[in-house]
């Protein structure tokens, strides 16, 4: 037996050692965890419970006769805002796979018909309190008491605050409004918004398939505790792994509920954070069958849905795509029912329908805090991580930022 053979020998009850970090979680949290930890020389060992990872990068691809069409279910756009991102994109050799996004509307459906933002605001009103946005700061103020002082409280209520409540796909009245929207350095180098040639999940196969990179699908990790020095990962089909560190990089009620054995206080503290399950329902259909114009995206104030997110953006010659957002709990007939009734079409029109559910946190006024402390409980755990999107906010770049900060932090 060799020495190597020796060093992985899996002993009855024991996990096999192959991996320097396993990281619970394939989101792009995840995929960048893994990522960072690759480039560092590490062996990471990603566990996602799906048949593939992406978590909201998830634009699934159908072929239709000898045409193939993808359709984002979860995030959609990318902006040059997103510097680690960018970071990651140009190490995987995809900057050549970013395309701009066609200029067509995001616009309000009201009573069965398209509306644009401009005409549905009161202009008087907007005026007297744009001024504000140069006196007020956005630090220690919600959503609402920040925006309905820049835009005035008639054009919060009727239009802007449902087009802020489209971004997470739940009432954000209560954000904090420095989470919500944020400033950052942008790359002059890179367009201002942007998407890749075969959607956002292209970037998730990318990384995964990065060599150093071992990813297990189809692994619901259902018990994590710390014994030896290691961190040992069960999962529900009773595979084990074992690591000198972990990552969690999943919703916060699943990271709560693994650690309550091991890390009762941290556990205790994660539960406190709220969230909510987006419904969201994609259809294909032909293009010849649709009379909607071309838009990013219709939003309907008191509507079932949050957001309908259009693939007009990237427009095909034979296809058009629409994501539904719904609100949760609804049932599924009644979802279809207005499927039907937006595009003007019968369900027997759509070529391909695909359904998932998200989970996206509802931050609130102290969350900062609440990261304090979170960081404060990490900060003598090396071995132990936290990621996700429901630290620094819920853009992409703020996943990818934690992942990088938790990994520099772990490693020093």
């Amino acid at each position: 037996m060799t020495v190597f053979s020796i060093l992985f020998l899996k002993l009855p009850g024991q996990p096999m050692m192959e991996h320097d970090v396993v990281i619970v979680g394939g989101g792009i949290s995840g995929l960048s965890m893994a990522f960072y930890c690759a480039e560092a020389g590490m062996r990471p060992l990603l566990l996602e419970q799906n048949a593939e990872a992406g978590g909201s990068f998830a634009s699934p691809r159908y072929e239709i006769g000898r045409k193939t069409f993808w359709l984002e279910m979860g995030a959609h756009t990318c902006y040059s805002s997103y510097q680690n991102l960018l970071g990651i994109v140009e190490a995987c050799g995809m900057m050549g796979d970013i395309i701009p996004r066609a200029k067509v509307p995001f616009s309000l459906f009201i009573d069965g018909k398209v509306k644009s933002l401009v005409s549905s605001l009161h202009i008087g009103e907007l005026l007297l309190s744009a001024p504000n946005i140069f006196k007020l700061k956005k630090e220690d103020q919600s959503v609402r008491s920040y925006y309905e002082k820049i835009v005035g409280k008639r054009n919060y209520d009727e239009v802007i605050r449902h087009f802020f409540n489209a971004v997470p796909s739940q009432p954000t009245d209560d954000f904090p409004a420095d989470m919500m929207f944020k400033s950052r350095p942008k790359r002059k180098d890179v367009l201002k918004n942007y998407t890749f040639r075969d959607g956002l999940q292209s970037v998730a196969r990318s990384i995964a398939g990065r060599k150093g990179i071992t990813v297990a699908t189809d692994s619901e990790v259902t018990l994590v505790r710390h014994e030896g020095g290691n961190y040992r990962v069960t999962t529900a089909g009773g595979e084990e792994y074992a690591a000198a560190r972990l990552v969690l990089a999943t919703p916060s009620a699943v990271s709560s509920k693994l650690l309550e054995g091991m890390e009762p206080e941290l556990s205790r503290h994660l539960s406190v954070l709220k969230a909510a399950e987006v419904d969201s329902i994609g259809v294909i259909v032909r293009k010849d069958v649709v009379a909607l114009k071309p838009v990013a995206a219709l939003i309907s104030p008191n509507d079932v849905f949050y957001s309908v997110v259009s693939r007009d953006t990237v427009p095909d010659d034979h296809f058009r795509g629409f994501s539904f957002h719904f609100r949760p709990g609804l049932p599924e007939k009644q979802k279809k029912t207005r499927i039907m009734e937006v595009l003007g079409i019968p369900m027997a029109k759509m070529e391909h329908i695909n359904v998932k559910t998200n989970t996206v946190p509802s931050l609130r006024l102290g969350h900062r805090q609440w990261l304090e402390k979170t960081d404060a409980l990490l900060k003598a755990k090396k071995g132990l991580g936290l990621s996700g999107n429901y630290f620094g906010g819920m853009a992409i770049e703020d996943c990818v930022s934690r992942s990088k900060s938790e990994f520099e932090r772990m490693r020093g």
